[in-house]
């Protein structure tokens, strides 16, 4: 299992242009690359950052999906289109990175739905899991709380009819949508489940793993139960840090967890 940390850990605080060159520094080897808005999907903007990635190993790409994504299952063929142009920007991102995974959030749940029309929902997943084929790229659900992937029975059904599709899960995400990670993990073949993304908590504020209560050494053995391999990275927000030592210092916490129940 790969620990390593998302670039979205330090939006606001580092240039896109630097964030490689930081994690070296870090010792870290494994990042998901976050797009933040539309001038990053453009080739010639991906084309250059990817020239900075080196050996860096870039699971996945994960765009700012409010953006675009809940349009690309709009009634309205027009706006379908239009969304369609972000989504092939974005899939050629993953291509250029040489990530396999598409952090994919979907239709935004406003009104807090639970009774969705699976059927039609997995069509158009299938639709766009066949666009992100062409660019060898597969897409991967994350279970955004504002989202229509908020519970694990939601996955249990539309992975079951998306048979080429993966699952990315976020463990504030889950907890703020009231269920333990693990619910999530449960829900899916180990083999569907592509990223696991991590913070911590402490008096009821997010932070970095370390500076808080969460047991991830029970976490890791958990996951090594399970038989899980998907790389487990930090996805902290960047007021939840000071200074990039603290950022080190998390990732460096997570990495000895890991290796105190794998040895």
């Amino acid at each position: 299992m790969k620990i390593g940390i998302s670039t979205s850990t330090f939006f606001n605080t580092v240039a896109a242009e630097n964030v490689f060159d930081l994690l070296r520094k870090m010792r870290v080897d494994t990042t998901e690359v976050c797009l933040n808005t539309f001038s990053d999907y453009e080739k010639p903007y991906i084309d250059k950052l990817a020239s900075l990635r080196g050996g860096m190993n870039v699971v996945a790409v994960s765009p700012l999906s409010t953006q675009f994504e809940p349009q690309l299952f709009s009634p309205n063929m027009r706006v379908r289109a239009d969304a369609e142009l972000l989504f092939r920007k974005v899939c050629y991102a993953c291509f250029a990175f040489g990530a396999k995974f598409y952090t994919f959030r979907g239709p935004i749940n406003l009104t807090d739905s639970k009774d969705f029309d699976y059927m039609r929902l997995a069509q158009r997943l299938v639709q766009l899991s066949d666009i992100a084929a062409s660019y060898g790229v597969s897409l991967s659900l994350k279970n955004m709380r504002w989202s229509y992937a908020a519970t694990p029975e939601f996955f249990k059904r539309i992975l079951d009819k998306c048979p080429r599709m993966f699952a990315t899960f976020d463990l504030y995400q889950a907890e703020v949508a009231g269920y333990d990670i693990r619910e999530f993990i449960d829900a899916c073949p180990p083999q569907r489940i592509n990223l696991i993304e991590v913070q911590d908590v402490v008096k009821n504020e997010w932070c970095l793993p370390g500076c808080g209560k969460y047991r991830f050494d029970k976490f890791f053995a958990d996951l090594d139960r399970r038989k899980m391999t998907a790389p487990v990275l930090i996805a902290a927000q960047s007021d939840s840090y000071t200074d990039f030592l603290q950022v080190c210092d998390s990732f460096e916490y997570l990495v000895g967890q890991y290796r105190s129940i794998s040895q």
